[in-house]
Formats: structure tokens, sequence, C-alpha cells
């Protein structure tokens, strides 16, 4: 049975969130087990480039990542959702990001898979999702991660905006599913 990791980049209960809940669904009605992790809403300490987990494999800071890498260690997939600030990835994702490094060395996440999911607030012309997609697509890249699918939302600028494009989620998180499986 694949377990899933969906990590939301917003702390707010807009688009992101909604739809890590509505993914979530989904893949409960497939059993496939998942967790969101929303780390704007967890004590997460900043990385400070110590190093000393490439030395030890562990992180010296005593909070939530403990638990998250548990979390992510133990999934096959891992799902980035992250809202666009300014075309780029959420602090709230950049700061979970850099503290997977402990995995880094010891390559304990190659070959797991990745899912990329970027969503912004203005049309894709004005203001383009891609360089935040980008980075959650190197990352994975650095990592050795399997990348099997990633997505733009654009246009979803209000809270609820994600809720309205019922079509596009349902078939995005159809497809998602099937290279999940």
């Amino acid at each position: 049975m694949s377990k899933v990791c969906i990590i939301v980049g917003s702390r707010r209960d807009g688009n992101s969130s909604k739809l890590a809940r509505l993914m979530e669904e989904s893949l409960k009605k497939e059993r496939i087990i998942s967790n969101i992790i929303t780390p704007g809403n967890q004590k997460i300490y900043l990385c400070t480039g110590c190093m000393d987990c490439d030395i030890n494999g562990k992180c010296d800071f005593k909070d939530d990542m403990e638990e998250n890498i548990n979390k992510i260690l133990e999934s096959d997939t891992l799902i980035f959702i992250s809202p666009t600030r300014w075309n780029l990835l959420s602090g709230d994702i950049k700061i979970f990001m850099d503290r997977l490094n402990p995995l880094y060395t010891p390559k304990k996440l190659e070959g797991k898979k990745m899912v990329s999911i970027v969503i912004g607030g203005k049309k894709k012309e004005e203001y383009s999702t891609e360089s935040a997609l980008t980075s959650l697509n190197s990352f994975a890249d650095s990592a050795g991660m399997k990348i099997i699918y990633q997505y733009q939302f654009n246009e979803c600028l209000m809270a609820e905006d994600i809720l309205e494009k019922v079509e596009e989620v349902n078939k995005m998180i159809q497809s998602l599913i099937k290279k999940i499986k």
C-alpha cells in the first residue's frame, strides 16, 4: 500500500490547504495512506548551515522536524504544494526543504516519488508560477527523487478560488493518483 506525505506551503486555510484536503480525501478512497504536514503551523527552527547533519545524519535542533522526517522516510511519494510569492516558493516550503538536509548526504530521499504543485494568484501570462515549479523540481533532482507529476494552478488569489476549479482539480487529482499507484 502506497504512503503519501503532502507538504503544504501555506499556513492559512487557503487554496493550498484546501487542495491538500481534497487530495487526501481522494487518496483515501483509493486506499492510499496520506499525511498532511503544514510547516508554517509547526515549531521548525531555521537551518543555520552548521552542516552537523552531514556528519552525523541528524539535525541538532529538537523541533517538529524530527517527526516530519520520520513521516517523509515512511512515505513513498512526497507531494509539495506551494503558493507562489513573487513567483517563488513560499518561505515555509523553503525552510522545510532546508531542514531535510540530514536526509541528503545519506541519500535517504533517493528514489522517492515527487509531485510538485504550485498555485499562483494571477494569470500565467501576467505572473508566472514557473520559477516556483523549477525550484521544487530542482530540489527533487538534487535529492535523487523521481518527479512523477507537476502542475500549475493560476488565478487562485482568494482563499476559495481553488474550489471554483472543480473540474480542473478533479482531473489533476485523478491523473496524480494514476502516477502514484
